[in-house]
């Protein structure tokens, strides 16, 4: 069984935060995410400045962690 996990890295200038997504998102590197703000009109665009991606060999079974670093545009 493959088992996945997605964590982004949100850099705002000196600012780092890490969240971690149900589900995963496919992103590429130079794409950008438009992240809007929960009760706010706020729309924040960041671009994805890495993709790092780890994969675990356990017997039949494999983890796949993908680490998205996204920086403030």
């Amino acid at each position: 069984m493959i088992k996945k996990n997605t964590k982004v890295i949100f850099e705002d200038g000196g600012e780092q935060k890490t969240s971690e997504m149900l589900g995963g998102m496919p992103l590429s590197k130079g794409e950008v995410v438009h992240v809007h703000a929960e009760n706010s009109a706020e729309v924040i665009d960041y671009e994805v400045a890495d993709k790092i991606i780890d994969c675990y060999l356990q017997g039949e079974d494999q983890t796949v962690n993908i680490t998205y670093v996204l920086r403030k545009k």
